[in-house]
């Protein structure tokens, strides 16, 4: 294969990838702030480590959810501050997880991504039903939900303050 046919394979396959995602975000044609302020319906999410998440297991806990995809570079660039924000976090208890939205081998792309940037945070695969069902539109896309399962926080895309308005609304959420 040419060098040309090699970049105009992975234009395609990005095309393809962005073309899934604007399906499942057009769904509700919104916005994830439809959930701040309300509790979360019942979901389940599969770890790369094969634990089940949902609702019902994480309940008493503070949890921050950053949907993602390996193609999206704001999402990327987020990823070291949901690190800190884990490494911060994690002796009280806040759970950090790193939804994945890629459409093909997201177990295979999410376990290299965390193995090569070395991220402890849990990540979790196949999240496109769940992203679809709440509304999730562009990413990346974070939540923070309090103890009683209730989002507390929305922020969509990122930029450099992420990192501090995320840990005043997980600050807040563990307060209670």
């Amino acid at each position: 294969m040419n060098k040309l046919t090699g970049t105009i394979l992975k234009v395609a396959a990005a095309a393809v990838l962005v073309g899934a995602w604007t399906v499942v975000s057009a769904k509700g044609g919104q916005s994830l702030s439809k959930v701040e302020g309300k509790t979360l319906p019942a979901f389940s999410l599969k770890t790369t480590a094969g634990k089940s998440l949902t609702n019902k297991s994480l309940a008493g806990k503070v949890y921050l959810v950053d949907f993602w995809a390996s193609w999206c570079g704001p999402c990327k660039k987020a990823s070291p501050t949901l690190q800190e924000l884990h490494k911060k976090y994690a002796s009280k208890g806040v759970m950090v997880i790193g939804a994945n939205v890629d459409e093909e081998d997201s177990a295979k792309i999410a376990k290299a991504y965390a193995k090569e940037h070395k991220y402890t945070y849990t990540f979790a695969i196949d999240a496109i039903p769940f992203a679809g069902k709440i509304g999730v539109g562009p990413i990346p896309a974070f939540m923070v939900v309090d103890k009683k399962g209730k989002v507390v926080k929305v922020i969509e895309g990122y930029y450099p303050q992420l990192g501090a308005d995320l840990s005043k609304a997980i600050d807040g959420a563990l307060k209670g």
